[in-house]
């Protein structure tokens, strides 16, 4: 909540007032990087993040800026926001920061980020898609606070093994068409139940599966979940809760990870990073492992991670063509990861789409990666989304055990969301007339 007082004290203010690389033949040519003549001076340069990995891409810039040397900083996932806001606000920020875009949000209506668009970013738009690119936007839409260097697909984990042992289709394809039907999906459930496997471990997990292609609010910060969609997942959620058809396992604690293990978890809902974890949780079952697309014909974003140039920042036009180069040219590079580049023009590329994954079975993940991120639309981030999930999923859980039907449910978290958010929500809203207003004038 104290991230939340950060944001709102301003904006009252306001409305008062991986491995190893090999560079393709045509990468330089494909690179439009700003054309700046920069200082030749020793420079050194802060860069905050929430995850490792960036050995080879700051040996790389390096390499190529032999007169900048880049210190990465290392933040858990759950204190790296706190440390950004409180730098932000003590005016000693590092030069470049990275965000998940699931925390995004909470640092779009604050001050204290540079506008891309300023430093030339501009010139990328189109190599983006423009869900991607709207996520990136201040909240006002007014400056573009960061630039992404992935995005995600929610993507479905199975055990071929098992459910070919079951009678049903193993094969990515054909399981990835007989799942669109729920009850096909629930046919599933039934059947390896007895057998002590699980394609679920929470109810939760459905109704994730189908807030992965809808944003928690829309337009002017109205409530986003009222739809069809959500009473569907709802009901089915009820269905796996009343039928004991889950495995009720924490896969990220040591009893979870073995039942990826044993094949008490057979299916799962995660990120394309995902692959690399199971593999690194069940070595062991290494070849038993598929992945196609989400059952119920949906094509759903996980997440992605943005790059922001802090307005503090001792070296700015450093900075930004650290970010760019991340972003773009080290894009372009063939390494060999499941995680598909949010910059266009380093898709396609023949070796990537050409992998196999031997763990996996033989299987190309990246390519099927690749196909599922276009199809998917990435949700506009807000200030409050956090807590409102929090809310979300605890009045889900509460009334699907009280076995109420899927619109008491729906009413009863939006009513809860505005009750202890309603006072964030005005303020947003007020801020957005705000602005709009000024647009007006200056007309």
């Amino acid at each position: 909540m104290r991230n939340i007082l950060i944001v709102f004290a301003i904006l009252i203010a306001l409305t008062a007032c991986d491995q190893a690389v090999v560079a393709p033949e045509d990468a330089v040519d494909r690179l439009r990087a700003t054309p700046i003549h920069m200082s030749k001076d020793p420079v050194e340069l802060e860069f905050w993040s929430y995850y490792g990995g960036w050995e080879p891409i700051v040996e790389a810039f390096q390499i190529k800026h032999p007169n900048v040397k880049v210190h990465v900083k290392i933040f858990s996932n759950d204190t790296y926001v706190n440390a950004y806001q409180q730098a932000m606000a003590d005016g000693k920020t590092p030069d470049v920061m990275i965000a998940d875009s699931e925390h995004f949000g909470q640092f779009s209506a604050i001050t204290g980020l540079e506008n891309l668009l300023d430093y030339g970013a501009g010139q990328y738009e189109d190599d983006f898609s423009e869900s991607l690119w709207n996520s990136n936007l201040s909240f006002d839409r007014s400056s573009l606070i960061g630039l992404p260097s992935g995005s995600s697909p929610m993507v479905t984990y199975y055990r071929a093994d098992i459910l070919e042992a079951h009678g049903f289709p193993s094969e990515p394809d054909e399981l990835g068409l007989y799942m669109e039907n729920p009850e096909n999906w629930l046919s599933i459930a039934r059947a390896l139940k007895e057998s002590n496997s699980y394609i679920t471990a929470w109810p939760m997990d459905i109704i994730q599966i189908y807030d992965s292609s809808q944003p928690m609010f829309v337009d002017n910060m109205e409530f986003g979940r009222n739809t069809d969609a959500t009473r569907k997942a709802i009901e089915l959620a009820k269905t796996v809760y009343n039928e004991g058809l889950l495995s009720s396992t924490d896969i990220w604690t040591q009893f979870g990870s073995q039942a990826v293990k044993n094949g008490k978890s057979a299916m799962l809902y995660m990120g394309t990073w995902a692959a690399n974890q199971i593999e690194l949780w069940a070595p062991e079952t290494a070849g038993l492992w598929r992945q196609t697309r989400l059952p119920f014909n949906l094509y759903g974003w996980v997440n992605s991670s943005s790059f922001m140039l802090p307005s503090s920042a001792a070296n700015k036009q450093w900075a930004y063509t650290f970010i760019e180069y991340c972003v773009t040219e080290w894009s372009m590079k063939a390494i060999k990861s499941n995680s598909v580049p949010s910059y266009y023009p380093a898709r396609g590329q023949a070796e990537r789409l050409m992998s196999k994954s031997e763990f996996f079975g033989g299987q190309n993940l990246y390519a099927l990666n690749e196909t599922l991120a276009k199809q998917m639309e990435e949700t506009v981030p807000t200030p409050i989304d956090v807590p409102a999930k929090a809310i979300w999923s605890k009045v889900i859980n509460l009334g699907i055990e009280r076995e109420r039907n899927a619109d008491a449910i729906i009413k009863e978290a939006e009513k809860e969301i505005r009750g202890t958010l309603g006072r964030e929500i005005n303020i947003l809203k007020a801020y957005l007339a705000e602005q709009k207003k000024k647009e007006v004038a200056l007309r």
